[in-house]
C-alpha cells in the first residue's frame, strides 16, 4: 500500500531521486544468469518499461502514488510469496531516509505509531548518538559511498535504531535493516590513496569524504528497501545485563531494573523488588536494604503493609526459601484490599548454598506465566548473584571499618601488626613452642593530643541536680500533706519534716556528693515505699498520689533540668565527634596514624603517627605539620559550630579547646588485658598525667583557668615546641580565622606538674572549609 506522498525538505534540498533504472538494471543482470525464474524476470522487466517508455526511470515525488503496481512487483520479487504482510514489516523508501512510499500493513501500523508518538528519537547505535534527519542522510550516504565506489568493507555495518515512547509507556526499540542495492551515485569521487593517514579506518575516511565530497555535488538515484524489526527485547536484556553488571545501586538502580523486567516479561501489571538478603549473628540485617528505600517504601505504601510485617515475612520466608507463587492467606504483610493484585511471587538466589538475596514479584494478572518470569531470571542469575554478594560485601566491608575505626583498637593503620603478630602466634603454636601474646608496640611516636570540653560541666550538673530535687521535694511535701489529710500516719510528718530539712540544705549550700546520695535515697527508697504502700488496694491515696507518681518517669518534671543538661551535652558531642571524624577521615589519606577519640564532658583525642606506624612508607615532618594545623582548624570549627547552635540548645553550655604539645617522642604498646593502646614507660606516662590535670590549670598568680570559650589553649614546655603551631596561627590569623593577638602565660604548678606554659588565641566567626 501507499504510505507517504510527502517526501521531507531535506530529501528534496539534496540530489536525491527517486528512480526504477538501478532496479531494472539489477533484473537484467539476473535474466542473464540461468535461472529457474529466467521467465518471471522477462516479464517483470517488460512491467517495468512499459511504465517509462522513454526510458527515463524516474518518479517525481507527484507521481508516486501513479506506480504502485510497480512497488508490489518489487515486493513480490524480493520476498517470500506465502509471508504475512500483518507481521511482516517491509516497505520502499526514498534512498538514505525514512520517508516511505509503499510497504505492508505492518509497516504501516508502526508508522502510525511512530507519528503518533511523543517522543522519538534515531540512534546511532554503535556510537550512542542521537541523528537529526539531515545526520541520517549524511551518514547513510557517505557510508554508501565508502562500500560502493571505494568497495571498503568494514566489519561494524551501520546500525540505526528508532526509540519509540507511546503515552510514557516503556520504550520500543525498532532496527531498521536498510537494503541500497538498488541505488547508485553519479559525481567526481577522489582517489582515497591521497588521503594523510597512516591508517585507513571508517572514522577517518568519513571525515575525509565530508570536507572533500560535499552531498549536494552528488546525484544518488534508486530507492531503498527497508525492513523493520522489533528488537526490544535484545536491548532490553542487554541493559539489563549492564545494570546487574555495573553493580550501581544507585541512579535509579531499582527503576530501571523494574522497567527492564515487565518489558523481559511482557507484563506492566508488576511490581518488582530485588532484594539482598544478610543475617548477622541469626538474625536477618535489614539495614542493608538502605539504598532500597525508596521501592521499598513505594510498595509498602501502595499495598497498606507496615515494614515490620515485611521484614517478618521475609525472616519466616529465609528459613524455608523456595520459589513461591499464588496468593496465600498466611502471608498477611500484603493487603489486596482496594487493588487488583491477584497474587505473589518470590524467588530466592543462592551462592555456596546460601540464600543471599530475593526478587518479588506482586501481579495483577491471573495467568500471569510463572514458568515465563523463571525462565528470564535464569538468564540473570549470574550478574544477579554478583550483585547480591557485592552489596553484602560493601556491607560488611562498611561494617568491619566502622567497627574498626570506633570500636576496636585495630584501626586501619596498626591493622598490619596485629596480622604479624597473629601470624606469629599460629606459627608458635604449630611448632610447639611458647604461646604467649606476642607484644604490639609501637616506638618513635609523635603524640597530638587535645581536648573539647564543656565549661563549667561539673557545676551546671550540680546546679541541674539541685533544680530538680528542689521540685520533687516540693512537690513531695505537698502529697505528703495531701495524704496527711485522708489518712491519720505518723510517719507522714516525718518525712515531711525531712523534706523541709532537705531543702534548706539544698538553697543553704552547694550540693555535695553526700548530699547527692542521701536526698536520692530518701526520694528513691524511704518516701517512695510509704507512698506506695499506702496505695495498695486503696483508690482514694492513688488519686492523689497518682500526679507525683507520674513525674517519675524519666521523662517527668523530677528529672526536667538534668535531662535537658544530658540533651545539651549529647547534641554537642554529636557536633564535635562529625567535625573530628571529618578530620579524621581526610587525614589518613595523606599518612596512617592511630585515632583515639572518647568521651568525658566534652571530647579528648590522641593522634599517634611516627615511621613505626606505616614503615613501608617514608614519614617526613611535613605530614605531622598537616595534622597539627588540621587540629587547630577542627579546634576553630568545633568552637564556631557549639557556640552557633547555642539558641537551640536545652541549656546554654559553652566548650573550650585545648591542646598539649609533648616535646618528645612516645612509644605506645597493645595492652592485651584491656585490649587497647597505651603509653609505654615512666616517661611517657608522665604525657598522660599532663593530659589529665591541665584541664583544670591556672595562669599563674591568677584564679583565672587558661581554658575560655572561643579561645584554642596550647599547653608546652619550650616555645620551639609550638614553632609549627605558631607558623599555623599567624596563617588562620591572615585569613582572618583566629583574632591577631597572641596571649603568652605562665602556669600555676599542679601536683606533679611544674614549669608548664600556655599561648591563647582567640577564634573568630568564621568556620574553615
Amino acid at each position: 500500500m501507499i504510505l507517504n506522498k510527502a517526501i521531507s525538505n531535506i530529501i528534496q534540498e539534496s540530489s536525491v531521486d527517486l528512480s526504477f533504472g538501478p532496479f531494472l538494471q539489477y533484473l537484467k543482470d539476473c535474466a542473464n544468469r540461468d535461472s529457474t525464474l529466467k521467465k518471471v524476470i522477462k516479464s517483470s522487466i517488460e512491467k517495468v518499461n512499459k511504465y517509462f517508455p522513454d526510458g527515463e526511470y524516474t518518479i517525481s515525488y507527484e507521481e508516486i502514488p501513479q506506480y504502485e503496481d510497480l512497488y508490489s512487483l518489487v515486493y513480490q520479487l524480493m520476498n517470500a510469496t506465502l509471508v504475512d504482510e500483518n507481521s511482516f514489516s517491509w516497505g520502499i523508501s526514498v534512498p538514505f531516509s525514512y520517508d516511505f512510499i509503499f510497504g505492508t500493513s505492518a509497516i504501516s501500523k508502526q508508522l502510525k505509531s511512530i507519528q503518533s508518538s511523543k517522543k522519538v528519537k534515531i540512534i546511532h547505535w554503535q556510537e550512542n548518538k542521537v541523528l537529526t534527519e539531515k545526520e541520517i542522510l549524511e551518514t547513510l550516504a557517505y557510508n554508501f559511498i565508502i562500500r560502493r565506489i571505494y568497495d571498503i568493507h568494514f566489519s561494524d555495518e551501520i546500525e540505526l535504531v528508532i526509540c519509540v515512547n507511546e503515552n510514557n509507556s516503556s520504550d520500543q526499540y525498532l532496527r531498521f535493516d536498510i537494503n541500497d542495492n538498488f541505488v547508485e551515485v553519479e559525481g567526481e569521487f577522489p582517489d582515497i590513496t591521497n588521503m594523510n593517514i597512516e591508517v585507513i579506518s571508517k572514522p577517518s575516511v568519513l571525515e575525509f569524504l565530508k570536507k572533500n565530497v560535499p552531498l549536494e555535488k552528488l546525484i544518488f538515484k534508486g530507492f531503498s528497501l527497508i525492513h523493520i524489526e522489533n528488537i526490544t527485547y535484545q536491548i532490553t536484556k542487554e541493559k539489563l545485563r549492564k545494570l546487574f553488571v555495573a553493580q550501581d545501586i544507585e541512579n535509579d538502580f531499582l527503576l530501571q531494573a523494574t522497567e527492564a523486567m515487565k518489558i523481559m516479561i511482557g507484563s506492566g501489571d508488576i511490581d518488582l523488588l530485588f532484594l539482598p538478603i544478610l543475617q548477622i549473628d541469626g538474625k536477618l540485617n535489614t539495614d542493608i536494604w538502605k539504598d532500597f528505600d525508596i521501592v521499598l517504601s513505594r510498595l509498602l505504601t501502595k499495598f497498606g503493609a507496615s515494614f515490620s510485617d515485611f521484614s517478618t515475612f521475609i525472616e519466616r520466608y529465609i528459613k524455608n526459601p523456595d520459589v513461591r507463587h499464588g496468593k496465600s492467606d498466611k502471608e498477611t504483610w500484603y493487603s489486596f484490599e482496594n487493588t487488583s493484585i491477584s497474587g505473589l511471587f518470590v524467588l530466592p538466589f543462592f551462592h555456596q548454598e546460601k540464600i543471599i538475596g530475593i526478587s518479588i514479584i506482586l501481579y495483577e494478572n491471573a495467568g500471569f506465566q510463572t514458568d515465563l518470569v523463571i525462565s528470564s531470571f535464569k538468564e540473570f542469575t549470574f550478574p544477579l548473584q554478583n550483585l547480591f554478594i557485592s552489596i553484602i560485601n560493601k556491607y560488611l566491608g562498611e561494617l568491619n571499618q566502622t567497627i574498626k575505626n570506633h570500636f576496636t583498637a585495630i584501626q586501619p593503620a596498626v591493622e598490619w601488626k596485629f596480622h604479624d603478630a597473629g601470624v606469629r602466634y599460629l606459627k608458635n603454636q604449630k611448632d610447639g613452642g611458647k604461646i604467649d601474646p606476642i607484644p604490639i608496640h609501637f616506638d618513635g611516636i609523635h603524640p597530638i593530643y587535645g581536648a573539647i570540653d564543656f565549661r563549667n560541666s561539673t557545676i551546671e550538673r550540680n546546679k541541674a541536680l539541685t533544680e530538680d530535687y528542689t521540685t520533687q521535694l516540693n512537690a513531695l511535701i505537698q502529697t505528703l500533706n495531701a495524704l496527711k489529710q485522708i489518712r491519720n500516719v505518723d510517719l507522714l510528718g516525718e518525712l515531711i519534716y525531712q523534706s523541709e530539712v532537705f531543702l534548706k540544705r539544698i538553697q543553704n549550700n552547694n550540693l555535695s556528693i553526700n548530699d547527692d546520695a542521701e536526698i536520692s535515697y530518701f526520694l528513691t527508697v524511704e518516701s517512695l515505699e510509704l507512698i506506695l504502700q499506702m496505695g495498695l488496694n486503696d483508690e482514694t491515696v492513688q488519686n492523689v498520689t497518682a500526679p507525683y507518681l507520674k513525674e517519675l518517669s524519666e521523662d517527668g518534671a523530677f528529672h526536667k533540668q538534668s535531662a535537658a543538661l544530658e540533651e545539651t551535652f549529647l547534641i554537642l558531642n554529636t557536633h564535635i565527634i562529625s567535625i573530628l571524624d571529618k578530620m579524621n577521615e581526610e587525614l589518613q589519606d595523606s599518612y596512617p596514624y592511630y585515632f583515639d577519640r572518647y568521651r568525658t564532658d566534652g571530647v579528648e583525642f590522641n593522634i599517634y603517627i611516627g615511621q613505626s606506624i606505616a614503615p613501608d612508607k617514608p614519614f617526613n615532618e611535613v605530614y605531622l605539620r598537616n595534622v597539627r594545623l588540621r587540629q587547630l582548624i577542627s579546634m576553630v570549627n568545633t568552637a564556631i559550630i557549639t557556640e552557633s547552635c547555642q539558641n537551640f540548645l536545652p541549656k546554654k553550655i559553652q566548650t573550650t579547646q585545648l591542646i598539649f604539645v609533648q616535646p618528645n617522642t612516645i612509644t605506645i604498646s597493645f595492652r592485651n588485658d584491656e585490649k587497647r593502646f597505651d603509653v609505654e614507660g615512666a616517661y611517657n606516662v608522665r604525657y598522660e598525667i599532663i593530659k589529665k590535670r591541665i584541664d583544670k590549670a591556672l595562669i599563674k598568680n591568677t584564679s583565672e583557668r587558661l581554658t575560655q570559650p572561643r579561645k584554642i589553649a596550647i599547653v608546652y614546655y619550650n616555645k620551639k615546641d609550638i614553632e609549627d603551631y605558631l607558623k599555623h596561627i599567624e596563617y588562620l590569623q591572615k585569613n582572618k580565622i583566629l583574632e591577631p593577638s597572641i596571649e603568652d602565660v605562665d602556669l600555676e604548678d599542679m601536683q606533679g606538674v611544674s614549669g608548664l606554659k600556655a599561648i591563647r588565641v582567640t577564634i573568630q566567626n568564621t568556620i574553615v572549609k
